[in-house]
C-alpha cells in the first residue's frame, strides 16, 4: 500500500458506506480480538470507525499472515477492503491494513469521534451548580477539583469502549447525570440536595487519572487501582488543599457515593450505596450509561429495526415501530 496516496479525498464515511463499496482509506481502530473459524483458522475481529461511526472488519487468516497484525486500539491504520451485507449489516473484508503514524492521516478529527454537545457550556453550567452548594467549603471544593481538571474533564472519554467512549464523552456523561439527579430531586424531598448533586458531579472523576486521553487504553494506576478509588483520591486530596475539614460527615457522604456509584461490588464497587443519594446517583449513573449503549448500538439495525447482540444489555435492540414508520 502506498502511504503517500491522498485518500482523504476519496474518503468514504462510516455512516454512508454500503455493501458493495470497495475502500482505501484510514481508519481509526476502536477493538480487536483474536478468534478461530470453525476450522481452527485465527481471524481478527476488528471494529474501526471514524467520526461518524464505527463498522466490524474481519481480517481472515490470509491477510493476518501477509500483513501481520502489529496493531491495537486507539491506532490509526489504512486499510483496503470491501464491504459486505451480513445479516442486513454493513461488514468490512480486509485485504490489507497496517498501522500508520498519526503524521500520516491530513486531518486527525475526520477519524476521531467526538461529542456533539457544546462542552464548554456543559463545564459553565457544572462550575454554577457546583457554586450552588451549601456548604461554602462544598461550593469551594468542587470549584478547585472541576477548574484543576477542566481540560480533562471536556476533552476525555467516559470509558474506553461501553458508553461515552469518544473525545468529550466524560463532561457529557457527568453533565446528563448531573441534570437527570435533578430532575428527581424536585420529586424527593428527603434527598439532600447538596451531597447527591455533589456525587453527581464527582462520581466519575477519576476516569480523568484512569484513561489515557484518547480512551484506547487505562493508565497504569488505571489498570492497578481504578477510577473508583482514584477518584476519592482526587475528592481528599482537594480537600486538604482546600481547607476542607476530612472528618467532615457531609464529605464522608459523597466519598460513599463515589465508592457505591457502581452498585455491586462484582461491577467494581468497593461499598453499596447506603444512603439516598447514593442510591440515586448509582441508578442515574446506570441509566444515563444503558441510554448511551442503547442510542449508539441502535445506529445499525437491520430491515425490521434490531440491532445485532449486545453483550452490556444481553439481548438484540429494538429501534421502536415508531421510528421504523418514520424511515418507511
Amino acid at each position: 500500500m502506498n502511504g503517500n496516496a491522498p485518500l482523504f479525498d476519496n474518503h468514504i464515511f462510516v455512516r454512508d458506506l454500503k455493501g458493495g463499496d470497495v475502500v482505501l482509506q484510514f481508519f481509526e481502530l476502536k477493538s480487536k480480538e483474536v478468534r478461530k473459524t470453525r476450522s481452527g483458522q485465527d481471524y481478527l475481529d476488528l471494529t474501526v470507525g471514524d467520526a461518524t461511526g464505527s463498522v466490524t472488519a474481519k481480517v481472515w487468516s490470509d491477510a493476518i499472515r501477509k500483513w501481520g497484525q502489529e496493531f491495537g486500539p486507539g491506532d490509526f491504520v489504512k486499510i483496503e477492503g470491501r464491504i459486505e451485507v451480513y445479516k442486513d449489516r454493513n461488514q468490512m473484508i480486509v485485504d490489507k491494513i497496517r498501522r500508520v503514524d498519526r503524521s500520516e492521516v491530513p486531518d486527525p478529527a475526520i477519524l476521531v469521534r467526538a461529542t456533539e454537545a457544546d462542552t464548554d457550556a456543559l463545564f459553565e453550567d457544572l462550575k454554577a451548580t457546583a457554586a450552588s452548594l451549601e456548604p461554602p467549603e462544598l461550593a469551594r471544593l468542587l470549584a478547585f477539583i472541576l477548574e484543576s481538571n477542566e481540560e480533562a474533564l471536556k476533552t476525555y472519554p467516559a470509558a474506553k469502549m461501553i458508553h461515552h467512549a469518544y473525545k468529550g464523552g466524560l463532561i457529557e456523561h457527568i453533565a446528563a447525570v448531573k441534570d437527570k439527579v435533578e430532575a428527581i430531586l424536585l420529586l424527593e424531598e428527603k434527598i439532600d440536595r447538596n451531597i447527591a448533586i455533589a456525587g453527581a458531579i464527582l462520581h466519575d472523576i477519576g476516569k480523568v487519572r484512569e484513561l489515557a486521553r484518547s480512551g484506547s487504553s487505562r493508565t497504569v494506576e488505571g489498570r492497578l487501582i481504578g477510577h473508583v478509588i482514584l477518584g476519592t483520591d482526587i475528592l481528599l486530596d482537594a480537600a486538604r488543599v482546600t481547607g476542607v475539614d476530612v472528618s467532615a460527615p457531609w464529605l464522608c457522604e459523597i466519598e460513599h457515593i463515589m465508592l457505591s456509584h457502581h452498585g455491586e461490588t462484582q461491577f467494581g464497587a468497593p461499598v453499596k450505596p447506603l444512603t439516598r443519594e447514593a442510591i440515586l446517583v448509582h441508578f442515574i449513573d446506570n441509566l444515563d450509561s444503558k441510554l448511551k449503549i442503547i442510542d449508539e448500538a441502535l445506529e445499525s439495525t437491520d430491515s425490521e429495526g434490531f440491532t445485532s447482540y449486545n453483550k452490556w444489555l444481553e439481548g438484540r435492540l429494538f429501534v421502536g415501530s415508531r421510528t421504523l414508520q418514520e424511515e418507511e
